[in-house]
């Protein structure tokens, strides 16, 4: 699937679904889970965050409920969902972008990333290495990423599922600091980059 292509995909589900979590092809509570393991990060009180894949911006939402004072950031490589995100929360920061082209603008606390390059393109484990390694050059404390899962067994139709061994291999070339969370979905995984061991209880649910 080229960049035309996706474009295309989520422009028909987004006038499909509207405001909603299928848009993005999750369902509600794939994202909301998605969403808490990625609050697991760390503490964001204070911190900047850069949202890579930002959607609708339901992550900005997710974390204004918990989260009194943070600096966010959201790109997406689709400008119909960069105009719904905004419409959704005016009042936060959008813009379409595609890392693996233009790269990253600044430094943040926190990169983070749901889901990004989850639909077959044909190059996806390369494109998943540079999104891994564009994002940690742009932390500077940290970065959570989930894919979906080889481990499941499971096979869709233009869905890639990524093996976590291979992506735990790669992201310990950048950093020894790594955590994988593969105990939430069974056809899911995440992993935590760090430039430092994260002090015990600054992450919620420590």
């Amino acid at each position: 699937m080229n960049r035309s292509d996706l474009q295309s995909f989520f422009e028909s589900k987004l006038r499909q679904f509207g405001n909603s979590p299928r848009t993005l092809d999750w369902s509600e509570r794939g994202q909301r889970v998605r969403f808490e393991v990625l609050y697991g990060i760390g503490a964001y009180e204070g911190k900047s965050v850069l949202d890579i894949g930002s959607g609708l911006g339901h992550f900005f939402g997710f974390l204004r409920e918990r989260v009194s004072s943070f600096q966010y950031r959201g790109y997406d490589v689709v400008p119909k969902l960069v105009e719904a995100a905004h419409e959704n929360y005016p009042d936060a920061t959008f813009e379409v972008r595609d890392v693996l082209r233009e790269g990253i603008d600044g430094r943040y606390d926190y990169v983070v990333s749901s889901g990004v390059h989850n639909l077959e393109t044909g190059n996806n484990e390369d494109e998943m290495r540079s999104l891994v390694g564009g994002a940690w050059n742009a932390a500077t404390e940290g970065i959570g990423i989930n894919m979906l899962s080889r481990w499941s067994g499971k096979v869709e139709k233009d869905r890639h599922f990524y093996d976590p061994i291979e992506i735990l291999r790669y992201a310990r070339r950048l950093t020894p600091l790594v955590v994988l969370r593969h105990d939430y979905l069974y056809h899911d995984f995440t992993i935590f980059l760090y430039r430092e061991r994260p002090l015990t209880g600054s992450r919620p649910g420590s």
